[in-house]
């Protein structure tokens, strides 16, 4: 699988996140292995679980620019809403975007897992 194979099967296109890593497949390769270790997902369910306002906000605004980095545009706008509902006051509104992110972030690792054949 290639990168551009492994971005369509996200629906999202390769060629704008590979612009910013300097058009270097290698160099964003070795950052989409890191986003599998990075833990501000496991961050945003913890606070989900404990109820935790400020952890929420914190870690969905990480996640907000760290799917914008790699361009995973779905799971950037969702953490993005759950930081305007946080701003808004609006908490009831969170679980249900928390779910559909979880299922992006699935999406999207799912996807990283099978590209690196892990």
């Amino acid at each position: 699988m290639t990168l551009q194979e492994f971005y369509a099967g996200i629906n999202e296109n390769c060629d704008e996140v590979l612009k910013r890593f300097g058009g270097s497949s290698a160099m964003l390769e070795k950052f989409l292995k890191k986003f599998l270790d990075d833990a501000t997902y496991t961050q945003l369910a913890e606070a989900m679980s404990s109820g935790d306002r400020d952890a929420i906000f914190r870690a969905a605004h990480t996640m907000k620019g760290l799917a914008g980095n790699f361009d995973f545009k779905e799971l950037q706008s969702l953490a993005a809403k759950i930081v305007e509902e946080y701003r808004a006051n609006n908490d009831s509104a969170i679980p249900a975007l928390f779910e559909k992110l979880k299922a992006s972030y699935e999406g999207v690792t799912s996807a990283l897992k099978a590209y690196f054949g892990l």
